[in-house]
């Protein structure tokens, strides 16, 4: 059955909109969303987000949504430069920088962000009590210190010319960032949080003109296909199989739009399994799968092979990576060095995601992998039950994607030996004493050109050394309703365009 315009499946009816509104208007008087919200616009999610706390957002939609909700005091450019977000910065030395904010930003309450609510955030992150991912990223911090309501020096132990595009962070207010994890209350973006589901959906409300946004999980994308084209959801983004968007595109009252992604898709390994821990056996699997007939057939075109997990344009990559080849005869040779035969076959486990595309792309390398002498066992997992094993080393191997990769400190986060979960993203657990030094001596260079070519060596390293096997780059692909004004993507699949996109009728905008 399909639901009435304006009222996607689950959520409360007009009528229930008005009493639900009626208490907002006691809760948020002074921020946004003060008046009678309009026919929402309803975002199909593949996957639930698994958590709106800056302080803990790892996964892509969690990300995502967290910068509608949460601006840190930088953000980057197009050309992955950092540039002032909440405030600009100075260097003071070579391990002092000082942020200033350069605009008046308010919280969904009213209250202006200062310098305090920054510290208090950044304190919460570096406090090892919390728990959270992204402390590592802040190792080198020393001190975070307000020098007065609107400004904030960083102190670190060591110069790092990159620093300041690690402050991404977004920014929440100093009484939430002492609140347990997903516990706040008020937001410094675009939008701030209405109302959450037990299966993960959330709806927003744009806080400059009240206009909700329901971002509904339906993890099928045949299933979320159908909704779009029966007027239950207004746009679709994310997930969406190639041919299910190429058919997509062709349906009338319909716009589709493709965008070249970084979103970095690899095959991750846990190399405190023995067999995983030679690097023959690594190397086999990375030279046993086609990427150009995937690339080429499976994605229709909507994905590149890839080297490394940095974007071709990215300033960091090395000019000279090649992309693995596809070589049957040298996989069975490397397997064969490393013990497996036709008759002693390597038998991994493989964990990916419940989602109908990823297990197609599971089947085609669990054949392709067979082809050479390994049995692949697929298990599908729902998204958070993969990303905790993953988190927790209860993985042999497994597919996952890096999305949005801007700085190359990424090598510290899941490279380095002291970045071993839970301090870092070191999933693989990936120790090699080389590739310390390179990731330390890139950090800590003060000219631009041996910091390059120090990230150049430290990927071909990686590419040698295979503790992960690059796959492909992934293009964002949407589709959205003729009635959807506004909306576009960018390279890595952000959800920024919601604050200006608006759903227009017969009559004029609703």
């Amino acid at each position: 059955m399909i639901a009435a315009r304006g009222s996607a499946a689950g959520w409360p009816a007009r009528g229930t909109r008005i009493l639900l509104h009626g208490l907002l208007l006691l809760l948020t008087a002074l921020g946004g969303c003060t008046r009678a919200a309009p026919d929402s616009i309803r975002f199909g999610l593949p996957t639930a987000p698994v958590t709106l706390d800056p302080r803990y957002a790892m996964d892509a939609v969690s990300a995502r949504l967290v910068r509608l909700l949460h601006r840190g005091l930088v953000d980057f450019d197009a050309a992955a430069r950092p540039q002032a977000n909440l405030a600009s910065w100075q260097q003071l030395g070579p391990t002092d920088c000082r942020f200033t904010r350069v605009t008046d930003v308010r919280f969904s309450d009213g209250r202006a962000l200062t310098a305090a609510d920054v510290v208090a955030t950044y304190a919460a992150v570096r406090d090892p009590a919390r728990g959270s991912p992204l402390r590592a990223r802040l190792d080198n911090v020393s001190v975070v210190r307000a020098v007065d309501a609107t400004t904030v020096e960083f102190a670190l132990r060591q110069p790092d010319p990159l620093f300041a595009g690690v402050l991404t962070l977004g920014i929440l207010a100093a009484a939430d960032a002492a609140r347990p994890r997903d516990a706040w209350q008020v937001s410094n973006g675009a939008f701030m949080r209405v109302a959450a589901r037990a299966d993960g959906s959330v709806r927003l409300c744009r806080r400059r003109d009240g206009a909700w946004v329901d971002f509904v999980v339906v993890k099928d994308a045949n299933v979320r296909a159908l909704k779009l084209l029966g007027g239950e959801l207004d746009l679709m983004q994310g997930n969406i199989p190639p041919e299910v968007y190429d058919w997509l595109a062709t349906r009338p009252g319909l716009r589709a739009q493709q965008t070249a992604g970084t979103t970095f898709s690899y095959l991750g390994f846990n190399l405190t399994v023995p067999a995983l821990a030679n690097r023959a056996v690594r190397a086999a699997i990375a030279h046993a799968i086609d990427r150009v007939a995937i690339t080429d057939y499976v994605f229709r075109g909507q994905a590149r092979p890839a080297a490394t997990l940095l974007p071709p344009t990215h300033w960091a990559v090395a000019p000279d990576l090649a992309v693995p080849t596809y070589d049957r005869e040298r996989a069975r040779t490397l397997l064969r060095a490393a013990g497996y035969d036709d008759e002693h076959r390597l038998q991994l486990h493989y964990k990916t995601s419940a989602d109908s595309f990823r297990l197609r792309l599971a089947t085609i390398l669990q054949a392709q992998l067979a082809a050479v002498g390994i049995d692949l066992q697929i298990e599908s997992l729902d998204w958070a039950t993969l990303y905790a094993d993953i988190a927790a080393g209860r993985v042999e191997v497994y597919g996952l994607s890096w999305v949005g990769l801007q700085l190359p400190d990424i090598f510290r986060q899941a490279f380095h030996s002291t970045a071993l979960p839970p301090h870092g993203l070191n999933r693989a657990r990936y120790q090699v004493v080389e590739v310390d030094r390179l990731i330390e001596a890139a950090e800590h260079s003060p000219d631009s050109a041996r910091r390059r070519q120090l990230y150049h060596a430290i990927e071909r390293r990686l590419l040698y050394d295979f503790p992960y096997v690059p796959l492909w780059f992934e293009d964002q692909t949407v589709v959205m309703g003729d009635a959807i004004e506004g909306y576009h993507t960018d390279a890595d699949g952000n959800f920024d365009a919601l604050a200006d996109t608006r759903r227009v009728s017969a009559h004029g905008a609703d």
